[in-house]
């Protein structure tokens, strides 16, 4: 099974857009991203069988959703929805004290670590972090930083 693993910033535009590409524009946290990235977000995952997140990061994509009735009535269902989609969506746990011994841990945190982990063991990553990307790339060359690739 082909995997691909989505950082929070990606996977936040994943879900928000997917419930409304429109929506992408109201989220203060998507500023710097359009409908078009996420159509271009689609294409690129499209290939793969199953997306992986982490823990981390789906934490972190609660605190990321602007928390007004609104946003929590349209994106809660919609991330629950995913989350128990096993064969589009796997949530992939890494240990703390597994993420704390990757280098990059003291630069990027436990979150990012844990996406360092996954890179190590051949997942490609999808990045708009470039400190992120840097380390990402050099486990695992299909890793995407998603930023440049938006911009070309």
């Amino acid at each position: 099974m082909r995997e691909i693993a989505l950082d929070t910033n990606v996977f936040l535009l994943f879900l928000v857009g997917r419930v409304s590409p429109d929506g992408i524009a109201h989220n203060r946290r998507l500023q710097k991203f359009t409908p078009s990235d996420y159509e271009l977000l689609c294409r690129l995952i499209a290939p793969f069988d199953r997306i992986v997140v982490t823990p981390g990061c789906l934490t972190e994509t609660t605190n990321l959703l602007d928390h007004d009735r609104l946003s929590r009535e349209a994106y809660f269902p919609e991330l629950k929805t995913l989350i128990h989609l096993t064969d589009v969506i796997r949530e992939e746990y890494i240990p703390s004290s597994r993420a704390t011994e990757e280098q990059s841990f003291m630069w990027l945190g436990i979150t990012d670590a844990t996406y360092v982990d996954l890179a190590r063991r051949g997942i490609p990553v999808v990045t708009a972090d470039f400190g992120l990307y840097q380390q990402v790339a050099s486990c695992c060359e299909q890793s995407v930083n998603f930023d440049a690739l938006r911009l070309n």
